[in-house]
């Protein structure tokens, strides 16, 4: 018994999920962006302010948790492999040969494959994002407590 059920209402509405992940990670790209243009003006500021620090451990103490976020932000703006939800009919000519609800369908698993590992991609980089924030955070407190 074949379902005659209208899936493209769902297509659609997945693969409008799969452009909001995608978004996400532009979004994200941005907010690295913004933390290592902080971390540029702080290390800016350190290097032209006249701290008086006494020992190079000091120095380094202060320097390190904003080059460390740095190494983090050039980690969080690598390239994504993003999966999208359109298939190369050079590779896979049989979609052509599909009925329109088996192409359905086919489309939903391969969108939703999609959605999963570009999901997963994007808490790659939110980790990034947020072990960044945090040694800028460190550093601040550090450069503070020296100030």
């Amino acid at each position: 018994m074949q379902n005659e059920q209208d899936l493209t209402p769902l297509l659609d509405t997945q693969q409008n999920q799969l452009g909001y992940v995608i978004a996400e990670g532009g979004g994200l790209d941005s907010k690295i962006l913004a933390i290592a243009a902080t971390n540029v003006a702080v290390l800016l500021f350190i290097a032209q302010a006249s701290l008086g620090l006494s020992h190079w451990w000091q120095f380094g103490l202060l320097m390190l948790p904003f080059l460390a976020s740095l190494v983090l932000n050039g980690l969080g703006l690598v390239p994504k492999n993003y999966l999208g939800a359109s298939v190369d009919l050079t590779q896979h000519p049989e979609y052509l040969a599909m009925d329109p609800q088996t192409l359905v369908l086919q489309l939903l698993a391969d969108t939703e494959n999609a959605i999963n590992r570009n999901t997963t991609i994007n808490v790659k980089y939110w980790r990034y994002c947020l072990a960044s924030i945090l040694l800028t955070l460190l550093g601040a407190i550090v450069l503070f407590a020296i100030l």
